[in-house]
């Protein structure tokens, strides 16, 4: 994975955290993505930085970041989202 893009690069390592399991390196990829300025010269960076920040944003809020099941159904569609991030550079 090869992503060009700040938000794609985030993203990536974001996914990386999380298929890794390690729930520190996950809430640390959280904060980078955080804090990553949202402006950008280009329309559809910023758009992809928003959305980085968004799926971000509402995987904190999982109760169990690790568990993709009935429980959590939108952690998996939040996964995937942040595959298609990576994706798209």
């Amino acid at each position: 994975m090869n992503s060009t893009s700040l938000a794609g690069r985030l993203a990536e390592e974001l996914l990386k955290a999380w298929l890794s399991g390690d729930v520190g390196k996950i809430h640390a990829e959280f904060e980078r993505c955080m804090s990553v300025p949202v402006e950008a010269h280009d329309t559809g960076e910023q758009e992809r930085r928003q959305l980085l920040q968004a799926v971000a944003g509402r995987m904190m809020t999982c109760s169990d970041l690790l568990e993709i099941g009935n429980d959590v159904p939108n952690l998996e569609l939040l996964v995937q989202l942040l595959g298609h991030m990576v994706r798209w550079n």
